[in-house]
């Protein structure tokens, strides 16, 4: 297989599938943003950036004679369900999910406490983010020219979007397993991932075949996702601050930011 040929005007048409979902969730975030906040936002990027080359260089390790398209000799249900699930599906949010706990044990972890804390909401949406920059960008390469912009606003609605809210949601069940005992925590965490898998698949299974009534679902699928996580962004991010084990309302929250 060639070399892919990644121009300027794909790098630049990458960058732009993401900055409207980036700047959104970094403006909805209200509360404080420390430095170490910052600083994991950036490495959130690049992490994303990495789980997406790695996937890239282990997939013809893994599956040296499979290819994006079904082949005819294989059940094209068995063969769309095997990249819905496991080649996108399992591989993606395992690594993306995997990273996201590393840099939250990192730079999002209250060791004391023993608690995530919200910000590790944040560096699971720009780990997503990372991950989508590079793979859209690879799907914009591979466009001849006059179907470029059209896989653009593909990829910034449909691809980005679909990314960013899966990762969102496991972030959320980073804090939601703050209540939890260590074994029922691990639990609860890989069931998380599971779920992540899960909606990736489906996702995924819907839209690979180009079916229109398939669109149609997958569409449903992630608008009702939207409103999973805008209703948890709600409760977790907007009215609480963190304190100890628990989230006091913000008005009885101190000057004093953490």
């Amino acid at each position: 297989m060639s070399e892919l040929k990644i121009e300027i005007w794909d790098y630049v048409f990458g960058t732009l599938s993401i900055f409207p979902w980036a700047f959104a969730i970094y403006k909805a975030y209200t509360l404080p943003k420390s430095r170490s906040t910052k600083i994991g936002i950036v490495f959130a990027l690049l992490l994303g950036w990495v789980s997406t080359v790695l996937i890239i260089w282990l997939h013809p390790i893994l599956w040296p004679q499979t290819d994006f398209v079904p082949k005819r000799k294989v059940s094209l249900l068995t063969s769309t369900a095997h990249l819905a699930f496991i080649q996108a599906g399992m591989m993606e949010e395992t690594f993306k999910i995997s990273f996201i706990l590393l840099l939250s044990f990192a730079l999002g972890f209250d060791y004391e406490k023993k608690n995530f804390r919200t910000e590790t909401v944040l560096f699971s949406g720009f780990v997503a983010l990372g991950f989508s920059l590079v793979e859209n960008t690879q799907y914009i390469a591979r466009e001849i020219s006059d179907k470029k912009f059209e896989i653009f606003l593909a990829r910034t609605i449909h691809s980005s979007n679909i990314h960013l809210l899966i990762n969102l949601c496991f972030g959320f069940f980073m804090l939601k397993s703050n209540g939890k005992e260590n074994k029922e925590r691990i639990i609860f965490l890989f069931a998380a991932l599971g779920l992540a898998i899960l909606q990736h698949g489906v996702v995924d299974f819907l839209l690979i075949p180009g079916a229109v009534f398939g669109q149609w679902v997958a569409t449903a699928l992630f608008v009702g996702i939207w409103v999973w996580v805008v209703r948890d962004w709600r409760v977790w991010i907007v009215p609480y601050f963190e304190d100890k084990k628990t989230l006091i309302p913000a008005s009885e929250y101190s000057s004093q930011s953490y």
